[in-house]
């Protein structure tokens, strides 16, 4: 699918223009709009966002930086294949780190904490069985979030921000799948874990359905040849 051809002019604020560039370049890259391996010309972004080419070229470096455009000499940038290898490392980071965050504060997650944490994982689950891949993704992105914050290690959380697009972007590729029933049962045993308020079960679950959820998606990637 190319870039999409309806303008959608950036709005001016507080926020940098080549930070607003990169957050809709980033969005697109990973609902699967810009499939993967698709060329992304900075004239074309400029002209689908209204800015100039400079804005549209930092965004598109720092989306290189973070392995999502592949820069090929006379050839422009292309979006990022899915690479099983590199996945599989990005999996481990994210799945290893965020299950830390979880066992660093399961014993003090608050009440209120785990209500949002817990909503959010039921909206994820819902999303799920509605096939809407990217709702499911900011879902559990923001159920982390809640624990990634209160474990309080920003290079922690930096280190998971930067790498879970990646992520994302499985979760965006495949909509609706695996079977529901075992997204829903992953996202149950992680309440429970929290519930129990025990380190090593919370960061157990949180490593598992991680890990797991993201190597079923991996593996069904390559099956249907969007991943080699």
């Amino acid at each position: 699918m190319p870039v999409p051809s309806q303008t959608a002019a950036v709005e001016s604020g507080r926020l940098l223009l080549a930070d607003i560039v990169y957050e809709r370049l980033m969005a697109v890259i990973v609902s699967g709009e810009l499939a993967p391996g698709e060329v992304v010309r900075e004239e074309e972004i400029g002209a689908w966002l209204s800015v100039s080419r400079t804005p549209v070229r930092d965004a598109m470096r720092r989306l290189g930086d973070q392995d999502l455009l592949a820069y090929q000499p006379n050839r422009g940038s292309r979006v990022a294949p899915l690479d099983p290898h590199h996945l599989d490392d990005v999996l481990d980071v994210v799945a290893t780190l965020c299950g830390q965050a979880a066992a660093r504060v399961a014993p003090d997650l608050g009440a209120a904490d785990l209500a949002v944490v817990e909503a959010h994982l039921e909206q994820a689950t819902k999303a799920h069985a509605n096939g809407e891949g990217i709702t499911r993704a900011l879902e559990l992105d923001a159920a982390f979030d809640v624990l990634l914050e209160r474990a309080g290690n920003r290079m922690l959380t930096r280190t998971v921000v930067g790498m879970r697009p990646h992520v994302d972007r499985l979760l965006g590729l495949l909509p609706g799948y695996p079977e529901p029933q075992v997204v829903e049962s992953k996202t149950a045993a992680l309440v429970e874990a929290l519930r129990s308020r025990d380190p090593r079960t919370a960061g157990d679950a949180v490593h598992d359905l991680v890990l797991e959820l993201g190597r079923t998606l991996m593996a069904e990637a390559v099956r249907r040849g969007l991943a080699a």
